[in-house]
């Protein structure tokens, strides 16, 4: 069969390509449609267009006014041209790519199995599937209308997937350990190691011989070396093997690897026409196979949090490695050009390693993941797998308005109806008053209960008929159907587009996929594959009101983001009051969750029936802490569950920057507070939590950590250097020092900085100036170690201060005396 993984513009035919993955050959094959034609619609007659080929009139109707409107739709030579009308007055559905368009009213399944007939493809159905689909359908009583797009959802989440040939690729670059990292765009320096690893057991790496080397011998991990004189034959054989296979994998390949050995082959004189690879703006595209690269997957915020439970912090190929599969990169103490050929090759193939593994673990868990996000989305496989979760959402209800014949309205348009916001955010830089926090009660509390809305945002969107069309709709009598304090109301007479397509997915994963991903009884292979449904669903569950209440969001609505938030206040807040009302101890409150201490099981249990019949949402214990530690501030506090596990939330100590050496302390803290079980064995906690901070803070004092890159801190670029115009942060600013010495920066890229000082003359006198470098450039002797203390203070009180233990007293006491005897 044929797996639908790309769609884009083939400007050669001035028409659409495919490019379908074949599971009997391994290889991917193309289909062309050259009669397709971009269009845009407008709602009176044009003339005079330049590239116009033909108008012709329509009806579509138009959600927003809840009517039918005569439109013209206009069909231009090529997509190019679209760009040129977007400023013309009353005109729609002009910034739509062009092969997104083709997606749409072709209704191509991306992801799913197609066969040829004759010159066409079409849909192969899957008669297991079908059954399952009929199954699940059963479960729910539904409109014929609601009935279609259960079963659309259905149909992409029931199909099964081929295990796709892939291999990854990694490559190193020569360099001394002093000279500049390299630029892709320069390409100054020879690539010296390529390697490929597939999924079909392949391990093969390329090396280019070096003067005064001698091979010794091939390690473990590899089948086949093949060792090349010259580096231009290196790297066509590189292009060679990338061509004959349909799937590359590779990590951060968008920013360097793939941009190096284009712009190599380049300079090396390699045609352009035979590098089967195309470097576009911070993504590189292949000419023959299909290119995922799994930095950009791996950064997605709402796949980290929701697919990965936040196992790892830093988007690199080490953290990832160690937290999802138990590996990482091999260390090195010596730059790459004084590696002998079995450290080179073993090292680039470690990374390889890696790489592929990362979609094979688990019986191929983010390789099905990224296929079903695809299909969900409906999106070619490089968009699905580097765009965040906002832009699976904006394509499939784009899709869903073409597949419904709706107008799709522009984002200025849904505003100018709908108006603003009417709630005060409490939140600087919020646009409107968001979810309840309630006031935690700070201490040390054991035994709480955690309960928790299931789909508390989703439930609402759906139950309350939430949407950009449906709030504040046009309808006279609709308006006394309002929830909460806020002034707008839901329609009563048409159904939000959101509510029944956010409402169905959330049904299908609570009733059918979240039961069958832990069902024993299925087949192996059926159940991990409705594993991976449940988690990409999940994903786009938990991340979908975010989305709805971004302003950057294209049917982003102010009240209706405002309504969703509103309603989940009133939802939460009521249930609290209820809590109170049955005699619970309610300590705390956040969104969609509320923290009971010791709760009685036949008040807690008639808390959660009352709470379930009154708003028609599933509330249910979700953690059991053994003891919860809060700290008085809200979003604040941590867990020790009942198996030892530290829940941490809102903690300085946990977050990415903090630097190791603090990072470290928190983590040892966690452990000391996982093995308390009572008031006695806490009293011995706060005692080994202060003697371990003292020794951190003399460490600190004294200067005495061995490596500087304990103190960095650590930052992602999340946009290009030259897009910061005012407001510079500090590791921006560290990464202009790290530009302007030759260093590779662009967004994603992870910046690592130290909090140093240094001295201006100020008129007669020298003045401390606090400042930062990088950490490539930073000196032991310029750290500001002050600031270090003054961070590890702010991040322990965090976890002290409900605890009752004093900083200053209990941790400080005897480094300060220590400090002073010094003098």
């Amino acid at each position: 069969m044929l797996y639908v993984l790309s769609a884009t513009y083939d400007a050669t035919i001035n028409g659409l390509a495919l490019k379908l993955y074949n599971d009997e050959t391994e290889k991917i094959e193309e289909w062309i449609d050259g009669k397709y034609r971009a269009y845009f619609l407008s709602k009176d007659e044009l003339t005079g267009i330049k590239g116009m080929i033909k108008s012709e009139q329509i009806i579509k109707y138009d959600a927003l006014h809840d009517k039918n409107v005569s439109l013209w739709k206009n069909y231009m030579e090529n997509p190019a041209l679209i760009k040129t009308t977007q400023e013309i007055p009353d005109t729609w559905e002009n910034h739509i790519k062009f092969f997104l368009g083709y997606i749409y009213d072709n209704n191509i399944k991306m992801g799913m199995p197609y066969v040829r007939q004759g010159a066409e493809i079409v849909f192969k159905e899957n008669e297991e599937a079908k059954k399952r689909i009929f199954e699940i359908l059963g479960k729910f009583k539904l409109t014929e209308e609601d009935k279609e797009i259960y079963r659309i959802w259905a149909e992409l989440l029931e199909y099964p997937a081929p295990d796709f040939k892939r291999a990854s690729l990694d490559i190193e670059v020569w360099n001394d350990g002093k000279n500049k990292i390299p630029v892709p765009q320069q390409a100054l320096n020879p690539v010296i190691a390529v390697c490929f690893v597939s999924n079909r057991g392949e391990k093969v790496a390329l090396l280019l011989i070096q003067e005064g080397k001698v091979f010794d011998e091939i390690p473990d991990n590899i089948d086949r070396i093949e060792f090349f004189t010259s580096e231009k034959t290196l790297l066509e054989r590189t292009c060679q093997l990338i061509n004959e296979c349909p799937l590359i994998l590779t990590f951060n390949g968008d920013e360097f690897d793939l941009p190096y050995l284009f712009f190599r082959g380049l300079r090396l004189g390699i045609d352009e026409e035979k590098i089967p690879i195309e470097v576009r703006n911070n993504v590189a595209m292949l000419t023959n196979s299909i290119h995922i690269d799994l930095h950009k997957f791996f950064f997605i915020k709402a796949m980290k949090t929701y697919a990965f439970a936040n196992k790892y912090k830093d988007v690199s190929l080490n953290d990832v490695g160690k937290a999802l599969i138990n590996k990482g990169k091999i260390e090195l103490n010596k730059p790459f050009n004084d590696l002998t050929y079995y450290e080179l090759s073993n090292y680039c193939m470690r990374d390889g390693e890696i790489t592929l593994e990362l979609t094979t673990y688990d019986n191929d868990l983010v390789m099905n993941l990224i296929i079903m996000v695809q299909r969900i989305s409906r999106l070619p496989i490089e968009n699905a797998s580097r765009k965040n979760v906002g832009s699976w959402i904006k394509n499939f209800m784009t899709f869903e308005h073409r597949r419904r014949n709706y107008l799709i309205p522009s984002p200025a348009e849904i505003k100018s109806m709908k108006g603003g916001t009417v709630s005060s955010a409490l939140i600087k830089g919020k646009k409107y008053k968001g979810a309840i926090v309630f006031e935690p009660k700070g201490g040390v509390h054991f035994m709480v209960l955690v309960l928790d809305f299931a789909s508390l945002y989703p439930s609402i969107i759906k139950n309350y008929n939430i949407g950009y069309a449906t709030v504040n709709c046009p309808h006279e009598e609709c308006k006394s159907n309002k929830v909460g304090e806020l002034s707008h109301w839901m329609c009563t007479k048409v159904k939000s587009m959101e509510s029944v397509l956010i409402g169905s997915l959330k049904d299908l994963r609570v009733s059918w996929y979240k039961k069958k991903a832990k069902d024993k009884e299925l087949p192996k292979a059926l159940m991990n594959w409705y594993k991976v449904a449940e988690q990409s669903v999940k994903v786009i569950m938990n991340a979908s009101y975010g989305v709805f209440g971004d302003e950057n969001f294209v049917f982003y609505c102010p009240p209706s983001a405002e309504e969703v938030a509103a309603i989940a206040r009133f939802i939460t807040g009521s249930t609290a009051n209820k809590a109170i009302e049955l005699g619970l101890e309610v300590i705390y409150g956040d969104t969609d969750s509320i923290f009971i201490k010791n709760p009685d099981s036949e008040k807690l249990k008639l808390l959660i029936q009352w709470t379930q019949e009154k708003f028609g949402i599933e509330f249910e214990v979700d953690k059991r802490y053994r003891y919860a530690c809060l700290s008085g501030r809200k979003k604040n506090y941590f867990g020790v569950k009942e198996d030892g596990d530290v829940d941490v939330k809102g903690l300085t100590g946990k977050k990415k920057q903090t630097p190791p050496i603090i990072k470290r302390a928190f983590e040892k803290s966690k452990e000391i507070l996982s093995a308390v079980h009572n008031e006695e064995e806490m009293e011995k906690a706060k005692k080994g939590i202060a003697t371990l901070l003292r020794t951190v803070y003399l460490t600190l004092k004294r200067r005495e950590w061995t490596d500087i890159k304990d103190l960095e801190f650590n930052v992602t670029m999340s946009k290009e250097v030259d897009e910061y115009e005012k407001n510079v942060p500090q590791h921006v600013r560290a990464a202009k020092m790290l530009a302007e010495r030759g260093y590779p920066i662009g967004a994603n890229t992870n910046i690592s900085f130290i909090k140093t000082f240094r001295y201006e003359k100020d008129g007669k006198n020298m003045k401390k100036i606090d400042d930062i470098k990088p950490v490539e450039l930073a000196k032991k002797e310029e750290v500001n170690v002050e600031k270090y203390l003054k961070y590890l203070k702010s991040t322990f009180e965090q976890i002290l201060d409900p605890m009752e233990v004093n900083f200053d007293e209990e941790v400080l006491g005897i480094a300060i005396l220590d400090s002073w005897i010094q003098k």
